[in-house]
Formats: structure tokens, sequence, C-alpha cells
């Protein structure tokens, strides 16, 4: 039995972002994170990595770990790392269970249910340091291993995200475009309330394109970019074939992004 709210036909975020570079950067330049557009870009994939992370510390990231399952009783998504859902935002989940052989269950047994088929939309305001966004994302998520005694759940699926609109840095307006699609590939997450908590391995894939339109000038990007998980408290992330690490212990409201090692100078 599927469980699900109202589902909106299109999702569309306004995202405000700061500059984190110098608006001068040269966008054609040999390292993409001495970019700014890429940077930005690079920033909002490792926010929803933390919302991903943080949702996935739940029971299962369409409940709270406490609450029952109850046919119908929807619980709206937030958007944002560590947030998870729960939150009065707009947002919408659907899931349904199957055991080991395929059939479809009325609902989530802790031994018999095999694999779960969730479904979820979240849309709301994100703050950290230097931008604030209005980001929504769809996700269409099967997590399997769950039958028996686990200790851990396996992830794979896709998603997508929109950006419509965006403004404010110290040094001018920057406004952007920007859609997206996603891929969770394997990704082997703990039970909730194990240690560590963090996936131990798998990666998500993402590819975004956007335009950004700064004072009269306007200019267009696309950006690959990996995130694979080790079990630790990072993730590396890798946009255009540049390097950075995500700090999954990241606070709210704080920068995602660890600094560069080994930087030379500029």
């Amino acid at each position: 039995m599927a469980y699900q709210n109202s589902r909106p036909t299109k999702i569309i975020g306004v995202l405000a972002i700061a500059a984190f570079v110098s608006a001068c950067t040269d966008l054609s330049g040999p390292d993409a994170f001495d970019d700014g557009f890429l940077l930005d870009m690079a920033v909002i994939a490792a926010d929803a990595t933390l919302e991903d992370v943080g949702t996935w510390s739940l029971a299962f990231a369409f409940q709270p770990r406490s609450a029952p399952y109850i046919a119908g009783a929807g619980i709206p998504g937030k958007p944002g790392g560590r947030h998870g859902p729960g939150h009065p935002l707009s947002g919408t989940r659907s899931a349904k269970f199957f055991d080991a052989d395929g059939n479809e269950q009325a609902e989530y047994d802790s031994l018999t249910t095999e694999r779960i088929e969730h479904e979820s939309d979240v849309s709301g305001e994100v703050g950290r340091e230097g931008w604030t966004a209005q980001i929504a994302r769809t996700r269409s998520i099967t997590v399997t291993g769950l039958s028996g005694e686990e200790t851990h759940r396996t992830r794979n699926g896709d998603g997508t995200e929109e950006v419509t609109k965006s403004r404010h840095t110290d040094e001018g307006t920057r406004a952007y475009h920007m859609t997206g699609e996603f891929t969770y590939n394997d990704v082997v997450m703990p039970i909730p309330g194990s240690d560590p908590r963090y996936p131990i391995s798998g990666t998500v894939t993402r590819k975004v394109n956007a335009s950004r339109t700064n004072g009269d000038e306007t200019k267009t990007r696309s950006a690959d970019i990996t995130i694979t998980f080790d079990g630790d408290e990072t993730a590396t992330i890798v946009v255009n074939g540049e390097e950075r690490e995500i700090d999954l212990t990241t606070k709210h409201g704080r920068h995602p992004l660890k600094p560069r090692k080994n930087r030379g100078g500029g």
C-alpha cells in the first residue's frame, strides 16, 4: 500500500547565492574552484549532500525515527543539511513496501520487508555562510537490504532540482537559472543509531546546467559533479575534475566545503 499527499506538477526554487571568490575570476581558468560560478554549483551540491545524509540518518528518510507508520499521514519535507522531513514547508512523499519475493506489503515489517520504493519532494529556504536559497528537489529512491536483522541499507535512485532566480552578494547581484539531475549509485548507509553514522560507500553523480547574469553580462556553464563516500565524516566532491571535501559534520548555517589542501599562492 502506498501512502502520499498531493504532489506538485513542477518543482521550482528560488536561489540566492553570494560570491565566494572574486567577481573578476576568469571562467576559462585552469582551476575550476577559482571559478565562482562553479564554486556556487559545488556549494549547492554539498548542501544537497548534507540534506541527504541528514534524512538517511532517520528511519527511512520519510518519517522521524520515533514515529510509527500511519497510512496517509504525510510528513512534508524540509530542505537543507540535517533538517530532514517533518517541517511544515511544502513537500510530498510516498512509499511502497516489498518482501524478498517482490510482493507488495500493506505496511513496513521490520523482519520481512526487503525493499522500499520512496518518492519525495522538498522545497523551502536554506541559509549558509554567504548565501541563502529557496531550493526545490524531487527524489525517487529504492532502499534495499532491509529484511532480517540488517546493519546497513543500500540506496539507489535519482532526482531533479530546479532554480529559477537568485540574488545578492556584497559586491553586486548574481542571478542564476539552474536545472540539474542526480543519481544515487549503491550508497550504503548504516542503520540509524550506528556509529559511525556516515555512508560507508557509494556515489552521487550530478549534472547541472546554469546561466548566470551579473549586471549586463550573462554566462552559461555546465558541471559534472561526483560525490563519493568512504565511511568517515567527509565526502569527496569532484566538479569538472577539481576536487574538494564536504564536511558531513557541518553545523546548521555554516559553509559545507572544507578548505582546499596544498593550495598554491594566489
